[in-house]
């Protein structure tokens, strides 16, 4: 069990929820469509591993969207169901009808937005979403009053804007960093200003055009946000969301909060994704890559076969990965020699270091790191070579 840096730990028996968005800001990834089945698929893993929140998509996208939101609601999923709504009484209606639990009512509170988008008044923002508001929860609807471009907005009005969705029955805020550009010191400021200031549940909902996404994300939920809109390997909008499997592992191993998830899972739900989306895992992608357990510089390798923990955080099956010695340019004769022992061959050490030589010459040769099959015909053939010799 990975412990967390004590100096970084929340406070005990903090309760954070993550809201996942892999259904509904996933696919707004250009050039990604789920399958209705593939939908389902996505929303069922998500239940299983105890995301109890999840965001399935925009009924105002037209039948077959709600035809997607209607079979995750047939799967009878523990996890709370939440359709993406503009603050009209269509879009309301429209979910109401698919029969989800709640709704996300999202709207732009930004002046730049407000002139360049809308060419409405502040006064039109607060209007609408008061009544929209209202009109969920007369159907049953638990709201959540999503604020676009929040981190572009006047602090003051954003504040505003929140008061009003409480004042009309919002259960959640939601605080955009629509176009990435928090830091994660301004965003520990912003939302412990509103936090302070409303006493209302909050979500942070984080960009990661300059790769803060799961940083914002955290100093929000250090400045007291409970709840984290996430989404598998970080699909979404132009360069993604704060990734489930950063923000999950970043709470459990830096902040000593493990939120229950059953995190082996994480490798097997971003191929699944992958699949779908069309979107291939990159090699060196944070917590589920291939790389993340793969090890070629002789130095780390040997610290690693020695002791996982020199090099390693948290172990590879605790994020259902495997560990990786790789032999390349950059390893020692510490590889050499457990690679082989790996294929039931004691070497000396000088056999090592002779064959060391030859499989870097192979591996700048070549451009990469050798396949197993490569090592050993290094071998068979170095073999052959000493015997000649004799």
């Amino acid at each position: 069990m990975t412990e967390a840096l004590t100096s970084e730990k929340l406070e005990p028996g903090r309760q954070l929820h993550l809201v996942d968005l892999t259904l509904r800001d996933g696919e707004q990834t250009a050039g990604v469509v789920f399958a209705q089945g593939e939908k389902v698929r996505i929303a069922k893993l998500l239940d299983e591993i105890g995301v109890r929140y999840i965001e399935v998509g925009i009924p105002s996208l037209g039948a077959e969207e709600q035809r997607c939101i209607k079979a995750i609601v047939e799967s009878r999923l523990q996890a709370r169901l939440i359709a993406f709504c503009r603050p009209e009484m269509e879009d309301v209606l429209a979910a109401a009808a698919c029969g989800v639990d709640a709704v996300t009512l999202s709207i732009s509170t930004s002046d730049s937005h407000l002139k360049k988008k809308f060419n409405k008044s502040r006064q039109w923002v607060l209007e609408r979403i008061v009544k929209a508001t209202e009109q969920a929860r007369k159907m049953g609807l638990e709201v959540t009053a999503s604020a676009e471009d929040a981190s572009r907005t006047d602090l003051d009005f954003l504040l505003e804007f929140y008061r009003a969705a409480k004042q009309a029955g919002a259960a959640r805020i939601r605080y955009c960093d629509t176009l990435s550009v928090l830091s994660p010191f301004r965003a520990f400021d912003d939302i412990q200003t509103i936090t302070r200031a409303l006493g209302l549940p909050l979500e942070m909902h984080t960009h990661n055009d300059f790769g803060m996404a799961t940083a914002n994300a955290l100093a929000g939920v250090r400045a007291g946000a409970d709840f984290i809109t996430v989404s598998i390997s970080g699909l979404g909008e132009r360069t993604g969301n704060a990734a489930l499997e950063e923000v999950v592992m970043a709470l459990k191993c830096l902040h000593g909060a493990d939120l229950g998830i059953p995190t082996n899972r994480f490798r097997e739900l971003a191929e699944y994704v992958a699949e779908a989306s069309g979107r291939a895992i990159p090699i060196w992608k944070a917590i589920v890559g291939n790389n993340v357990f793969a090890h070629e510089s002789g130095i780390h390798a040997d610290g690693v076969i020695k002791n996982p923990r020199n090099y390693e955080i948290f172990s590879p099956e605790e994020v259902g990965l495997t560990r990786q010695l790789v032999v390349g340019k950059h390893s020692g004769s510490h590889t050499i020699l457990h690679k082989f022992r790996e294929f039931g061959i004691d070497l000396t050490a000088d056999e090592a270091t002779e064959i060391l030589a030859l499989a870097r010459s192979m591996a700048v040769e070549l451009k990469r790191a050798l396949f197993d099959k490569e090592l050993m015909y290094i071998y068979y053939d170095y073999v052959k070579e000493r015997a000649g010799r004799k």
